[in-house]
């Protein structure tokens, strides 16, 4: 069909565009020079506002109804038909924003990363404030653009992860933070607690570098295809070929960079591993951001954290790492991997606390879009919360509400992905363990291909051709539930900690 072969036509340009656009942020947040703000922020709304012309032209929607009403539309494939739909479902929302608000978006995140980058520097919130509260004014108003007769949270939800509401969120949550609370709370109680003293030794930055690239070859993040460097805030970014993932090391602790590399990895992998055949086409993408963030995390935790991964990886660490960890025994050292003990900081948070800091993130989100909070309460009601979810004191703005730079980014709506992916993974890790009921041995064994190839398989050789709860329902055979991540997470700690 000739409208069709047009239509993927420009898709493949835009996502060219699109590429382009990425390497440039990755530029900003690695690499260029501080004074190259103001300039960088302009380049990248030109170029915003070229590819959002490109996206919405009219001509777009010809060609999509051409399709439809075609009488050979029926004779598609599956996968033609659903490259169509994911054009046309961001086509209807995107057609909707005026070029000059694309462009607007796009340089002002710039401008919010910028002043985030140096508030956090300084702990001072004062000087993010007026440029996070231009970022939500312009959220709110994409928001408006794309459904005004929706709720504004709940369309920034639905962008992050199609099908998505306040209403899903919050009974996901609820269940969550039922199974999890008193999960917290023997564990804090129990008498069986690691040393950190295993952990918390000083590990120069370029010996942890090594580590890092060790382990991403490891899990199968291809180094010819990919890059590992340096940023503020741990991110990946690219497509297909060129995968560029960063990490920020900390001397005297190692963990912080050797999760990241972990989590960011898995973000990495599931780009370099969309089949070659759906490059450039809609397909020859994620699922969903949650199902990234899935992915991201299986490496980081379910692989990273095990017992088996440590029993295989321990004498290799040490080798690296010289006599900095030399006297560490395997048992103690896999407890105080996995401490659970309320964090500060999300990115530190381990697998059983994490959930509260995304809900946390939520409840605010959900709150500054019903106008319940302002932008000038945001601190100490991230304080007030982190008191009673996690029983810390934030003592400055950079451990507390400007730890993430997600808000700067325009990344409204996406915190409850984070969660959602670990839940994803817990339904179907037990999948996996049917089809691979050796699956621990293997990692025991150093043999990280095995389990590649089933998520491959499984997951990321599937790219975009399904939505995420349709993918769950069909590799599983179930409805998603978050009840396997309580199960599994119930199982795991209650050996470690001896409830």
């Amino acid at each position: 069909m000739n409208s069709y072969k047009k239509l993927l036509t420009r898709y493949k340009e835009n996502t060219i565009l699109g590429n382009i656009n990425g390497t440039l942020s990755w530029d900003f947040e690695v690499i260029m020079p501080k004074k190259g703000t103001q300039q960088r922020a302009e380049q990248l709304a030109m170029l915003s506002g070229i590819i959002h012309k490109r996206s919405t032209d009219p001509k777009i929607g010809t060609l999509i109804n051409d399709i439809q009403s075609d009488k050979n539309f029926d004779d598609m494939s599956a996968l033609e038909k659903r490259n169509v739909e994911l054009i046309k479902r961001d086509y209807d929302k995107y057609a909707k924003i005026p070029v000059e608000f694309a462009q607007e978006l796009t340089k002002h995140g710039a401008i919010a990363t910028a002043s985030w980058k140096k508030a956090k520097t300084k702990s001072d919130y004062s000087i993010f404030k007026k440029d996070l509260a231009k970022m939500i004014d312009l959220k709110k108003k994409q928001a408006h653009y794309f459904d005004s007769d929706k709720d504004p949270y709940d369309v920034m939800l639905d962008n992050n992860e199609f099908g998505f509401s306040k209403k899903v969120y919050d009974k996901i949550f609820e269940e969550a933070k039922a199974g999890l609370v008193p999960i917290i709370k023997a564990i804090a109680d129990s008498p069986n607690q690691p040393d950190d003293s295993l952990i918390l030794r000083h590990c120069p930055t370029d010996i942890q570098r090594k580590v890092m690239f060790d382990i991403a070859k490891l899990v199968h993040y291809d180094l010819e295809g990919g890059r590992i460097d340096e940023a503020v805030h741990p991110f990946t970014s690219g497509y297909y070929d060129d995968v560029r993932i960063t990490v920020k090391y900390y001397p005297e602790d190692f963990t912080p960079a050797f999760y990241a590399a972990l989590h960011e990895t898995g973000h990495g992998i599931y780009e370099q591993n969309y089949p070659p055949e759906f490059k450039y086409q809609p397909v020859g993408q994620s699922s969903s951001s949650a199902m990234h963030e899935g992915q991201a995390r299986f490496i980081e935790n379910i692989i990273g954290r095990s017992d088996e991964f440590w029993e295989f990886y321990l004498p290799r660490f040490k080798e690296l790492t010289g006599k900095t960890f030399a006297d560490v025994e395997l048992k103690p050292f896999i407890h105080a991997i996995n401490k659970v003990s309320p964090t500060k900081i999300r990115i530190r948070a381990d697998p059983v606390t994490y959930s509260m800091h995304i809900i946390l993130r939520y409840e605010i989100e959900k709150d500054i879009f019903a106008d319940k909070i302002t932008v000038d309460e945001i601190p100490s009601v991230w304080n007030s919360k982190m008191k009673d979810y996690l029983g810390v004191d934030i003592e400055n703005d950079a451990e507390g509400c400007l730890q993430d730079t997600h808000w700067a980014w325009q990344y409204f709506g996406y915190f409850p992905t984070y969660a959602l992916g670990s839940y994803y993974n817990a339904q179907f890790l037990t999948k996996m363990a049917q089809d691979i009921p050796n699956w621990r041995d293997e990692i025991r064994a150093g043999k990280i291909v095995t389990i590649h190839n089933w998520l491959n398989t499984n997951i990321r050789n599937k790219g975009g051709l399904q939505d995420p709860l349709d993918m769950v329902k069909d590799i599983t055979g179930k409805e998603f539930s978050a009840k396997y991540f309580i199960e599994n997470t119930k199982d795991k700690y209650s050996k470690l900690y001896g409830l």
